[in-house]
């Protein structure tokens, strides 16, 4: 008896693992490296019972496609575009691997992302570049945020949670890229906006009409923008008593806004009267350090 349940307790330690049954890589045996350095393949060794044993042992070889340098233990170099095969091997065990080699040199944000809070979750927009600066569309990778009470990361894309701003980080293989996301409450009126504030402010318009909220009473940072409401065309944007430039995005502008400057939304004459314009108007006023 003592004898049978000290078995027991010994292969619920060692979770009974069983003898070498699979040699999985990546996905469909598919590897994507986007790395420029040498990276070790990823492969799992698996029991029948799908329980992970030990890889160390995992021998691997070039069998064709392009040329790309492979160590015995599986260190791969994507020193250029293109695809091969490798096996893998484990005693009698033996599986092809499908290399995808695309090299990332460069990962760069488009823009920063400014979202309501309440809206959906956005892609965020960057991309990936080669040697050559050509897009490379096949990656894997990782994104976080700096802050996830402002904003969280929900299957690639970005959501926020509260006001404020926070950045994201972009992984893919050995380089990563940066950017902003501003995360706004909706708000009746941008007046009296506090330094640090996101605030965006739902407007609706027909022909001919406009509104204005006075922004400053003093010398103070902001950026303003139009952001879209998916259902109409957004109205045009001006300030008027700043100094501005143009945003990353089309329709935002930084500016230096002197003594009673204002921000006017309006449908513009060229537009017919008849359609309806809508969006939200952000207002962020920076703080001044």
């Amino acid at each position: 008896m003592r004898r049978l349940i000290l078995a027991v307790v010994l292969c619920a330690a060692a979770a009974c693992k069983g003898p070498p049954s699979r040699l999985v890589a990546g996905t469909a045996d598919t590897v994507i490296v986007n790395n420029t350095r040498p990276v070790q393949l990823p492969i799992r060794v698996l029991d029948a019972a799908g329980h992970r044993l030990d890889s160390s042992g995992v021998r691997y070889q070039w069998m064709a496609g392009v040329s790309v340098p492979v160590s015995a233990t599986g260190v791969v170099s994507c020193t250029q575009l293109g695809d091969a095969t490798l096996s893998a091997a484990l005693g009698a065990l033996t599986t092809r691997v499908i290399l995808r080699c695309r090299p990332v040199r460069d990962v760069r944000a488009l823009r920063m992302m400014n979202l309501v809070v309440g809206d959906s979750a956005q892609d965020v927009p960057f991309e990936a570049v080669d040697a050559d600066g050509r897009p490379v569309t096949l990656l894997t990778g990782e994104i976080t945020v700096g802050d996830s009470a402002i904003a969280t990361v929900e299957g690639g894309r970005i959501r926020g949670r509260s006001p404020g701003s926070t950045d994201v980080t972009m992984r893919v293989g050995d380089r990563q890229g940066f950017m902003s996301v501003h995360i706004y409450e909706r708000v009746v009126s941008p007046e009296g906006i506090r330094p640090g504030q996101h605030v965006a402010v739902p407007v609706r318009l027909t022909g001919g009409e406009m509104r204005s909220w006075r922004i400053a009473r003093s010398p103070e940072n902001y950026y303003l923008a139009m952001l879209p409401d998916d259902m109409h065309p957004m109205p045009a944007l001006a300030i008027v008593g700043a100094n501005c430039v143009p945003g990353l995005d089309e329709h935002s502008y930084f500016c230096l806004a002197q003594h009673d400057a204002s921000v006017i939304v309006y449908h513009p004459q060229q537009v017919d009267p008849k359609q309806e314009l809508s969006g939200r108007l952000a207002v962020w006023r920076q703080e001044n350090h």
